[in-house]
């Protein structure tokens, strides 16, 4: 009888976790970033996957970019990137003149995982950086 309760235990105890998501893969495979401004003003956006990122003994994340897109955007943006492969994004958004008042949101599949209000100055890019599974600061330092 107590073999039977056991097994019983341990069955009800992996349904309760399979219906947590516990046992689904988390691994990411789609980014969408959405940023939301006035319609029509024009933001220059640099998009890459493709660099290295550490933490240096000062706390400050250091990026160094291989390659990147850079694409002039009419607001609204909305758009969704493979991740697949690299598993990580760097977003850097430009205006060229005025000052931009926006909403970003950013989602990893169907999580939401970003979503703020702010202004972007010229002279001053909005940067977002997403790595899977490794450690990174807010305070970036990127490297062209």
């Amino acid at each position: 009888m107590k073999t039977v309760s056991r097994a019983l235990l341990g069955l009800t105890i992996a349904a309760g976790l399979a219906a947590c998501g516990i046992f689904q893969d988390q691994t990411p495979e789609f980014l969408s970033f959405q940023m939301d401004g006035n319609p029509g003003d024009v933001a220059t956006v640099i998009y890459s996957i493709d660099f290295v990122s550490g933490v240096n003994e000062i706390g400050v994340t250091r990026l160094e970019i291989f390659s990147a897109d850079t694409v002039v955007h009419t607001l609204p943006i909305d758009t969704v990137i493979d991740i697949r492969r690299e598993r990580q994004l760097f977003i850097q958004v430009e205006t060229p003149v005025d000052t931009l008042h926006v909403s970003v949101r950013v989602d990893i599949d169907d999580r939401n995982i970003f979503a703020e209000m702010g202004d972007i100055f010229p002279e001053l890019p909005w940067r977002y950086l997403y790595v899977f599974n490794r450690p990174f600061t807010s305070d970036l330092e990127v490297v062209f």
